[in-house]
């Protein structure tokens, strides 16, 4: 019995022996396992925050190539490298060391576009943004923003001034966020645009108007002035990098377009004569982007207004699928206040604006349209992150992949 009772012990000993051998080597292993886990964090935390810090400094400064040299950071190190891509990409690559764990985060950036904004404005001027409206696709105004009543806007809005509601009971839904304080202003001038027709796109200048109908095979009817003779070309070879631009005249504008465009027409500071498009009839895509797949694209670029002319055309509805741009005036209806009813716009892509421009006008409660058109706008998705040839841009840059 006795030695019977030793060997128990000595059992029990022996196992016990081996489990706190076990615990202890499992805790051992944990706590590698703990401070391996929290070198990592802490690398890739100092990779996360020396990549923004480069993006900060290339938000300040576009131009800014210089990088990082080894900086301490947070116990760690970091280095950060801005490279030049082509088609105005940057690549900012960020390597940091904690203790004997690396991490590197690839960035790559390219200039914000004002393509990717569903509606902005430069001036709102007292017109609010009332219920039943819908906003899609992010919006900005360097103007106040007034609401009244319960307007949707369904991506995020940012303005300079502030948001002004017309009673204290408004609630406007900024269902991707609102802020204010944000300054994003137009360009000074169109000179980029310009100089991309000149090199590799097409540029004319002079007085005369030039007439533009896109046709869905691929190429462009055009004429300059007052002549009955149209031109007809391949767009791949009447401007291969997609740019036209009319310098000191106006655009009158058409057509289906099969192949990504922008289309500019720029004029002397002060003379709102010259520097227009003129919208003749339907502009459209040859592939849908709302119906599938499309890599067609257009934007419009004017230095003053971008105008759907007062013609038989645009009698009944007017269908423009582009981004519209106009720097120094707005996207107007000609004879807005006297032409008759004349259906909806459709518009498929954005509006950019210096002053928001009316295209109809209405009357009576329930309102009621009197003269011009009813809107119906839709925000083209791609412009998120992409944008047609040599879009005006903001000046900063935005991130387009972010790789870990």
């Amino acid at each position: 019995m006795g030695k019977a009772s030793l060997l128990m012990v000595i059992g029990f000993s022996t196992a016990l022996l081996m489990i706190g051998s076990n615990i202890s080597k499992v805790s051992n292993s944990a706590m590698d396992n703990y401070l391996s886990y929290y070198r990592s964090s802490m690398a890739h935390d100092i990779a996360a925050a020396g990549t923004n810090m480069a993006a900060r400094a290339l938000w300040e400064n576009a131009a800014w190539r210089a990088g990082f040299g080894t900086k301490s950071f947070m116990g760690g190190t970091f280095q950060s490298t801005v490279t030049d891509l082509g088609s105005n990409q940057v690549k900012v690559l960020t390597t940091a060391t904690y203790m004997d764990e690396t991490s590197t985060i690839s960035v790559i950036l390219q200039p914000s576009s004002f393509s990717r904004f569903g509606y902005y404005s430069n001036q709102e001027g007292n017109i609010f943004w009332i219920t039943g409206d819908t906003v899609w696709g992010p919006m900005h105004t360097q103007d106040n923003i007034r609401v009244s009543g319960n307007p949707v806007f369904m991506q995020r809005v940012t303005s300079l001034k502030g948001l002004i509601r017309n009673y204290k009971t408004d609630k406007p839904q900024f269902l991707g966020g609102f802020e204010s304080g944000v300054n994003v202003s137009l360009p000074s001038d169109l000179t980029p645009l310009q100089t991309a027709a000149g090199n590799g796109g097409k540029l004319f200048s002079g007085g005369d108007s030039i007439c533009i109908q896109f046709q869905s095979n691929g190429s462009v009817k055009w004429k300059q002035g007052g002549t009955n003779s149209w031109n007809t070309d391949a767009l791949s070879s009447f401007a291969p990098n997609g740019v036209i631009l009319v310098k000191d005249a106006n655009i009158r504008i058409s057509g289906t377009l099969s192949g990504r465009v922008t289309v500019g027409s720029i004029g002397p500071t002060g003379n709102s004569k010259q520097g227009n498009i003129f919208i003749d009839d339907d502009l459209k895509l040859n592939s849908n982007p709302q119906q599938g797949s499309s890599s067609d694209m257009l934007g419009l670029v004017a230095e003053n207004n971008v105008v759907i002319s007062d013609n038989v055309a645009n009698k009944k509805d007017v269908i423009i699928q582009a981004s519209v741009f106009s720097r120094s005036g707005s996207f107007t209806a000609e004879n807005y206040d006297s032409r008759a009813v004349s259906g909806t716009i459709q518009l498929l892509g954005g509006i950019i604006q210096s002053k928001r421009g009316p295209v109809g006008t209405f009357s009576g409660t329930p309102p009621k349209i009197v003269s011009g058109y009813l809107k119906n706008y839709k925000y083209d998705t791609r412009f998120l992150y992409d944008a047609p040839p040599f879009f005006p841009t903001t000046g900063n840059f935005e991130i387009v992949s972010w790789f870990e």
